[in-house]
Order: structure tokens, then sequence, then C-alpha cells
């Protein structure tokens, strides 16, 4: 045996459902609650800033972070290429125009050798 402690398929399922059932009750309460009372202007204003919050916190950390370490470097491919994003996102609000100058950047820097 390899010392790696597995675990029965039918837990591994047994866990998955019930994450799911938990999920599910959870979007669902926030449903039901809302549709009975009126939400606060604050807090509708609060709430519009959630999605940006948790884009930022899911895209910026890959583009410092490597190998569990910071990792700011103008060789860099990731940053390079969020920052084209990010500059092109910025100037012309185009979602394709983003992903394609993103993934451009990344393609390019890491195509050409650099010395």
């Amino acid at each position: 045996m390899s010392g790696i402690a597995t675990m029965p398929t039918a837990w591994v399922w047994i866990h998955i459902l019930a994450i799911a059932v938990a999920t599910y009750a959870l979007r669902v309460s926030f449903i039901g609650l809302f549709s009975y009372y009126e939400v606060p202007e604050g807090i509708k204003d609060q709430m519009s800033l959630i999605p940006p919050a948790v884009l930022a916190a899911l895209a910026v950390p890959p583009l410092f972070y490597r190998d569990g370490g910071f990792y700011l470097s103008p060789l860099n491919p990731f940053l390079i290429a969020g920052l084209t994003a990010a500059l092109v996102a910025w100037r012309t609000e185009s979602l394709i125009g983003t992903i394609v100058s993103g993934f451009g950047a990344y393609f390019l820097v890491t195509a050409v050798p650099i010395a």
C-alpha cells in the first residue's frame, strides 16, 4: 500500500450530494427571502460589488504567484498577458478583444525565446 488513504466511492458520492443539497438550499433561501421582503437600496448597492470582487479574487492571484511564491518579473508571461488584456478591456470595453489580446500576448511571449 502506498500510504495514501482512500475513501470508498459511495462516500465520495454522498459528500458530493450533501454539498450540492447545501448549496441549493443556500441559494433557494435567499431567493425565497428576497421574494417576500424588499431589499434596502444600501444593500443592493453593496451587492452589486460582489461579482467584480469575486472575479478579481479569482483572476489576479495567478498573475503574481507561481510555484507557491510571489513572481513579479518582466518575464512572467501570465502577468504580461493579464496586463495586456486589462489595458484592452479598459480602452475598448470589448470582451472578445480582451480575450483575444490576452491569449495573443501570452502565446507571443511564450513563443518568442528570451535569452
